[in-house]
């Protein structure tokens, strides 16, 4: 687990849906639209839990949209979220500002390391 303060480390805000999900095709638009106000203080990406399942590895996502942040490799949020645009613009502000505590059971570490691995691997 890195012990970066938050300034030091990279904010990831991942989304893990599915096509299928009206949910999440309903979401999309508004999550894309959220990636502006935080360009330079945070990377926004949009993960498929069934084109990339095995991004998942043991964690089973239930509700649409479930929301991952990383604070450089360590995860500060996982977790569904109600899909209205304050809702997710405060919980991106309260990880800018290090108000998330780190989460600490090792299937949401081995999902950060997977998630950041898959990350390395997308354009910028």
């Amino acid at each position: 687990m890195s012990s970066n303060p938050p300034e030091a480390s990279p904010l990831h805000v991942v989304c893990l849906c599915a096509d299928w999900c009206n949910n999440c095709r309903a979401y999309q638009p508004l999550f894309d639209s959220l990636q502006a106000p935080f360009v330079g203080a945070a990377r926004f990406a949009w993960i498929d839990i069934e084109d990339e399942s095995e991004v998942l590895g043991e964690i089973e996502v239930q509700n649409f949209p479930t929301l991952l942040l990383l604070r450089g490799e360590t995860p500060i949020f996982l977790g569904p979220l109600t899909p209205q645009p304050g809702v997710l613009a405060q919980l991106v502000h309260a990880g800018l500002e290090g108000r998330l505590l780190p989460l600490t059971s090792m299937a949401e570490q081995a999902l950060a390391v997977r998630v950041r691995s898959h990350l390395a691997h997308l354009p910028a």
